[in-house]
């Protein structure tokens, strides 16, 4: 089933995508500390204690 006209109006709005592309073998670090978890919401959870600690 496809999107609404009106959702990918809202979507074109209201979103932004972000491409990462990571190594294999230079981010297998950061790989590792994905693993088994929900990728985008633990990016962007972590993103959010870098930009807390970058505002102290």
């Amino acid at each position: 089933m496809s999107d609404s006209t009106a959702k990918k109006e809202w979507m074109k709005l209201n979103t932004t995508i972000i491409g990462l592309k990571l190594n294999n073998n230079t981010d297998q670090d950061i790989l590792q500390a994905l693993e088994g978890k929900q990728k985008q919401t633990e990016i962007k959870r972590l993103l959010r204690i870098a930009i807390s600690q970058e505002n102290k």
